[in-house]
């Protein structure tokens, strides 16, 4: 089937050639947005996950992708989220329909040596300062409204690692704002860039990603018809072999806990030989249940997980903005940043 102009007067999108025009998550995300459809509030008998990838600073990819999704009006088309490591704080905010503060996080308050600073490790430190994230940005600069997230009908699902029992866990009930975010600084709990590990309802946690890499796994685990999901590493052919990094990280992950490490690795291949090849199948020939997956375009350089430099991030930004507006839209468009305004909360005594 030919990809349509999306009725706006836009030239035709480049983007058929990866993904289906007819793909049935795309056609339940427009009658759900034609017909004001709401979380909490169906009649479709559909349950319609999104799933939201992060990988520490490449997390920008998949906040562009949710802003596109707010701007375009998709937002309440939604059930559930699924999301790990950056990707939930990316969506916790989604849930509050505020996606443009996340993505500027990642360029306006992610990118000086107040969050990351290599030279830290000589003082036996990690180079991440997730408290300054917490204490500080998602405090007052873009303060997250846990309790709105709490009580919103859209239920988010934080993926996070329990790292005794070496299992990963899907948390979707929450008792109190503290214990959101106490799952969020669990999920985001990034191995050797934070040393230790994050403490959840008196368990030792880390990384939401380390044994599961891509959310999407609780999505279909959950029951979810359809699925939308948000990948923030460029469309590749399998790669080969383990990298230097994650062999370093396995044996970091060994020494906290023994299984740990390997577990990591066992995750690494089966997302490499079998999730990603799956994802990409299924942009074309979605099977039962459908997923479509949204991913940088092949010629896209891939944001890196440490990346600090303002320029590659709004980059990565814009290009994940563009492939979710083309696949959902159906047409060509150029994308550039916007300015607009907000007011941090006042700092409390510390």
């Amino acid at each position: 089937m030919a990809w349509p102009s999306g009725g706006r007067g836009g030239k035709t999108s480049a983007t058929h050639a990866y993904w289906s025009v007819d793909h049935p998550v795309r056609e339940v995300l427009h009658r759900r947005r034609a017909s004001g459809s709401a979380p909490g509030a169906r009649t479709d008998g559909y349950k319609v996950g999104l799933a939201v990838e992060g990988g520490g600073l490449r997390g920008v990819v998949s906040g562009a992708m949710l802003s596109a999704l707010e701007d375009m009006g998709f937002a309440d088309c939604f059930d559930d989220v699924y999301a790990c490591s950056s990707g939930a704080v990316n969506g916790a905010y989604f849930i509050t329909r505020r996606t443009w503060y996340p993505l500027s996080i990642y360029f306006d308050d992610l990118t000086t040596g107040v969050f990351l600073d290599f030279r830290r490790v000589l003082r036996g430190v990690g180079p991440m300062n997730l408290e300054y994230v917490f204490e500080e940005v998602l405090a007052h600069r873009k303060p997250l409204d846990y309790a709105a997230i709490i009580a919103a009908a859209q239920r988010l699902h934080v993926m996070v690692t329990n790292v005794d029992e070496l299992s990963t866990l899907d948390v979707a009930d929450f008792d109190s704002p503290a214990d959101l975010r106490s799952a969020l600084r669990a999920s985001t709990w990034l191995p050797l860039a934070i040393r230790g590990t994050a403490d959840f309802r008196g368990q030792r946690a880390v990384d939401g990603g380390v044994l599961r890499f891509h959310p999407f796994r609780a999505a279909v685990l959950d029951g979810c018809t359809h699925v939308l999901s948000l990948s923030t590493r460029p469309i590749a052919p399998p790669r080969s072999g383990t990298p230097l990094i994650n062999r370093v990280v396995a044996r970091h992950l060994e020494k906290v806990k023994p299984g740990l490490g390997s577990g990591f690795l066992a995750g690494m291949d089966e997302y490499r030989l079998h999730d990603r090849p799956h994802l990409a199948r299924s942009r074309h020939h979605p099977g039962e249940p459908a997923i479509l997956d949204l991913a940088p375009l092949p010629d896209t350089p891939e944001v890196k997980r440490h990346e600090v430099d303002r320029g590659k991030l709004l980059d990565g930004a814009r290009s994940a903005y563009r492939v979710a507006y083309e696949v959902l839209e159906g047409e060509e468009v150029v994308v550039v940043p916007r300015m607009t305004v907000y007011r941090p909360e006042p700092e409390g005594p510390r």
